[in-house]
């Protein structure tokens, strides 16, 4: 794993990226397979009930001067009300809570046996809150256009919150 990481590295900075853009392009790779698995899956479902397909836009497809610019920084943009946000800004939500809940337990209370069974467990999700600090950025630090909306980080914050009360029952 670390030497696939290494040589796409390698590669992506050989051929004039950055390390920001290439961290942003592994970033996306998470972002693209996290929602079109579920896109794929709840159509599939929907399409078994009988009940008719969703359709939306999934982002804006309008650039100005000013995104275009943001584009050149390598800087993410949220501003579009879209259901891809609200599963992203819920899933890093729940991977935050994991992962602060975990680190609670093997520190705070004091339970070896969780270094035992949930190590690597701890450690994917400790990599995927670093995948997400601009996800977490745009929800709450942001203040400008390109921030996430107000709508998407209550519902991600309500659905993540809801799992993790359903997991503990």
């Amino acid at each position: 794993m670390s030497s696939s990481c290494a040589y796409s590295l390698g590669e992506f900075i050989w051929c004039g990226g950055t390390l920001l853009g290439w961290w942003n392009d592994q970033r996306m790779w998470v972002f693209k397979r996290t929602t079109s698995y579920f896109f794929g899956f709840s159509e599939t479902i929907l399409k078994q009930l009988g009940f008719s397909r969703s359709s939306f836009v999934v982002t804006s497809k309008v650039a100005d001067e000013e995104e275009s610019k943001r584009f050149e920084q390598e800087v993410m943009e949220f501003g579009a009300l879209s259901p891809m946000f609200t599963i992203l800004a819920t899933l890093a939500l729940l991977n935050l809570f994991t992962f602060v809940g975990g680190i609670k337990m093997m520190i705070i209370d004091m339970q070896a046996q969780v270094l035992d069974f949930l190590l690597l467990q701890i450690l994917l999700c400790g990599v995927l809150v670093l995948m997400n600090l601009l996800v977490y950025h745009g929800l709450f630090f942001r203040k400008d256009v390109t921030r996430m909306p107000c709508s998407i980080t209550y519902q991600s914050i309500a659905f993540a919150l809801l799992a993790c009360s359903l997991a503990l029952y």
